[in-house]
């Protein structure tokens, strides 16, 4: 049986009442209200969006790559566990590995309505392009995501309804059949470092090309950033681990209460609040040789027009330097500050690993630079959503809440079995 799990309740008169089946109710509304959009855009194409060829990254794009950003933490926590075998992390490291199973599953579901020909998602697998940093992040996604259900495979099987459920007996095909998926489960637990390794070596590769897509285009101005590959492997796994913490408090502190000690959890903030300090030390330095050092009169006349239009500079210094230099200092000294302030200021990091990714993707794409190398000029252009595009937003988003409030209500986190 599973151990004890607490649902959180809210109170109401003297009824305390379980917020787990209407909060599942609500998920499965917003499910079904993405389903609409889906099939909108799915039967009449792009054109139901406010995509166009001048501005074809939106709102989807940006969760695409936050997603892919939140799930970080399985590829550093793969290493810290499997290779490093630091043990008090191994539970956590189950998490770890289904936010990153999440976070890249809720990826392949944006790309799929994202793409203009759907029915076309297998084709980078079966028609190479190996001069395309795109392409080497899409086989690395795909691998990835191989990965990670492997690494997933072993932790679901864990729960005793694929032990003890009396049908394994009353039908001897199903019986059979789980025997061989706990063959395969052992299999794969036994290939954890094999498995980490290549977690590691996928990240790195895609999570560094995702900057280096607009690192390697010297002609559209605040694109051009020689260090956005090291920002974005660095605010995936500042973001990712943040999550991993948030995440883990919930799962662990409040559901599951003394699976995971209150140290392991408050050093895995001291371990995002270190790599938040990092990254937001290279961004200071990164912006000082972008727009200071360089006087790249592209740069400034494209931060002046998006400065006029939306607040493109504060975000960055509000965002993404003074917000995240506030949250690593607090998350470094985690072990004298209490798991409430830890929790608030955890958002920072997350927060501002998807602004990376807004600001990067609209940045160059709103305030676009002509082609013009002796009078560079400013082209702007607009951008809205419609309902299709926040219906769609509404269903992945839904889906990610979803899996995960049934992972933490239902999946077991520690293993079943003595030898494991």
């Amino acid at each position: 049986m599973l151990p004890n799990i607490h649902c959180p309740t809210v109170r109401i008169g003297k009824r305390s009442v379980i917020v787990f089946p209407y909060w599942i109710a609500l998920l499965i509304a917003g499910i079904l209200f993405g389903l609409v959009g889906a099939v909108t855009v799915l039967r009449d194409g792009l054109h139901v969006t406010g995509l166009s060829n001048a501005v074809p990254w939106g709102l989807w794009i940006s969760i695409d790559l936050s997603a892919i950003a939140m799930g970080g933490c399985a590829f550093v926590f793969g290493v810290i566990v499997y290779i490093l075998r630091i043990k008090r992390f191994e539970v956590i490291g189950k998490l770890a590995v289904l936010l990153g199973f999440l976070g890249y599953s809720t990826a392949g579901m944006v790309l799929l309505f994202d793409l203009g020909q759907p029915l076309r998602f297998w084709h980078p697998v079966v028609f190479w392009q190996p001069h395309s940093l795109l392409w080497e992040v899409t086989m690395c996604v795909v691998l990835y995501l191989s990965v990670l259900i492997a690494e997933l495979f072993p932790i679901v099987l864990e729960h005793p309804v694929f032990h003890s459920h009396p049908w394994l007996t009353k039908f001897r095909w199903m019986g059979s059949l789980m025997k061989f998926a706990h063959k395969a489960a052992h299999f794969f637990h036994g290939a954890g470092p094999i498995l980490a390794v290549a977690g590691l070596t996928l990240s790195l590769l895609h999570q560094a090309s995702l900057g280096a897509t607009y690192s390697v285009l010297a002609g559209r101005g605040v694109w051009f950033n020689q260090s956005a590959p090291v920002q974005f492997v660095f605010s995936a796994m500042s973001g990712g681990i943040a999550l991993l913490f948030v995440a883990s408090v919930f799962v662990f502190r409040v559901m599951r209460p003394g699976l995971v000690t209150d140290e392991a959890l408050k050093d895995v903030a001291r371990l995002s609040g270190g790599i938040t300090l990092l990254l937001t030390y290279l961004r200071v330095w990164d912006w000082a040789v972008t727009n200071y050092y360089s006087f790249n009169r592209e740069i400034a006349l494209q931060t002046e027009v998006l400065d006029k239009i939306a607040p493109y500079s504060m975000t960055f210094w509000i965002g993404q330097v003074l917000l995240p230099v506030i949250a690593g200092s607090i998350m470094l000294g985690a072990k004298k500050v209490n798991f409430r302030t830890l929790m608030a200021v955890s958002f920072f990091p997350i927060v501002a690993a998807a602004l990376t990714r807004w600001n990067y993707n609209f940045a160059g794409l709103i305030a676009s630079i002509t082609y013009d190398p002796f009078t560079p000029n400013v082209v702007l252009n607009s951008y809205a959503p419609t309902w299709v595009e926040f219906s769609v937003a509404s269903l992945v988003l839904s889906y990610w809440l979803l899996v995960f409030s049934l992972a933490a209500r239902y999946l077991p986190f520690q293993s079943m079995k003595e030898h494991h």
